[in-house]
């Protein structure tokens, strides 16, 4: 039923397009789509694309970039066999041992702020944020308080 339906819509669609009359570019958009065609048609083999370039040109360079990925791949293979790669390989490892160290001491610590918050139960945790609050209100409080009466200062004399 759904086909049958798709079906008609795209001929009634189909139907009606064709009814249409054909569109006429402006004659300003004609002149300069040929002007950019002709100068692309003119530019030299090596700055056209890939694809516009002589069949010899584009075997011969398809060769050398097989050639270049086959070095690569080979110079990454001797590379790996190296005893610098292995040295590199074993600071990297001494990197990461410290920085499990750093993690293990992290977790330690955490799990004694947890101990501690349940030693001393929720209350004292609480009293403790809302001062840290109170502090930062009164410290911006007050460097304002100390900014304004700086410039205020600063004004009386420059009348």
């Amino acid at each position: 039923m759904e086909s049958d339906h798709n079906k008609r819509l795209e001929t009634a669609i189909t139907r009606e397009l064709q009814k249409l009359p054909a569109l006429i570019a402006p004659d300003a958009l004609v002149s300069r789509v040929m002007a950019v065609l002709a100068e692309r048609a003119l530019l030299p083999w090596y700055r056209r694309s890939w694809q516009a370039w002589p069949v010899a040109l584009k075997i011969a360079s398809l060769a050398v970039m097989l050639a270049l990925f086959g070095g690569l791949c080979f110079a990454g293979w001797k590379f790996a066999q190296a005893q610098s790669l292995a040295a590199q390989i074993q600071k990297i490892g001494e990197w990461f041992s410290a920085a499990g160290v750093v993690w293990n001491t992290l977790s330690v610590l955490a799990g004694a702020l947890v101990l501690f918050v349940k030693q001393l139960g929720a209350a004292i945790l609480i009293a403790s944020l809302l001062v840290a609050v109170f502090s930062y209100a009164a410290c911006i409080g007050l460097g304002t308080l100390f900014i304004r009466h700086a410039f205020v200062g600063r004004q009386e004399n420059q009348l």
